[in-house]
């Protein structure tokens, strides 16, 4: 698998979009899909509201999904139900990635008091899993390190995560640079990432391929998706 940045294009879409990322895969890479990430907030109802009417008519699946729902659908409608009450960043976050301007490919969603926490991170199967969980999460962590880099050293927030102990998901998370204190038995595992641990992390996930070429800060304006499917 290859990524590479693409240029802006203008097909109007109210969400705010965050970056842009070429997946070119298959014999001599001739497969081309293109996965954006926005940020959505309550501002996008119709859109979100569309997107929760569809979610039962698929089962989906993500084996290394971090979620707080039993089921990768149920974690989806949490996270799209949370993006309805979300008025702007600062309590917290929304993500989508989108497949080739019909397709959402995968979800992120966070919350913010003392740290940033991240809740849900799915990605499921049939839709460049590992470009969309790579590209959701390493833009999360841009958020919170462009955060840190205005304050002073001292005051650099670390983040936080919840995970199953035994799960794929958790494993994800400390390859990632997670890392957890020693616990008696629990049900989730708390997970945390350490601020000056961050940068490398986003390198590492803007870097999944040895020629992954990220372009993060590709801004979109007037993107209209009419007939979203999930």
């Amino acid at each position: 698998m290859h990524l590479q940045p693409i240029s802006n294009t203008t097909p109007n879409f109210q969400a705010n979009h965050l970056r842009s990322v070429k997946v070119l895969s298959g014999a001599l890479q001739a497969k081309q899909d293109v996965i954006d990430i926005y940020s959505i907030n309550k501002s996008d109802k119709d859109v979100i509201q569309k997107l929760l009417n569809k979610i039962d008519m698929k089962d989906r699946r993500d084996g290394f999904a971090v979620k707080e729902k039993n089921t990768v659908n149920n974690a989806i409608r949490l996270v799209l139900n949370r993006a309805l009450g979300l008025s702007n960043d600062k309590d917290g976050g929304v993500y989508l990635a989108i497949k080739n301007n019909k397709k959402v490919a995968g979800v992120l969603d966070y919350t913010i008091s003392e740290a940033p926490l991240l809740k849900n991170l799915v990605a499921w199967r049939g839709s460049n899993q590992e470009a969309v969980r790579a590209n959701l999460f390493s833009e999360f962590l841009k958020n919170v390190n462009d955060a840190n880099q205005k304050v002073e050293w001292h005051d650099r927030v670390d983040v936080f995560a919840y995970a199953e102990p035994e799960s794929k998901g958790n494993k994800w998370l400390k390859e990632s640079g997670f890392r957890a204190p020693a616990q008696e038995k629990i049900v989730r595992e708390r997970l945390e990432l350490d601020a000056n641990l961050i940068p490398s992390s986003i390198h590492e996930k803007d870097t999944i391929s040895p020629d992954v070429r990220i372009v993060p800060d590709i801004k979109k304006e007037n993107v209209e998706l009419k007939d979203l499917q999930i």
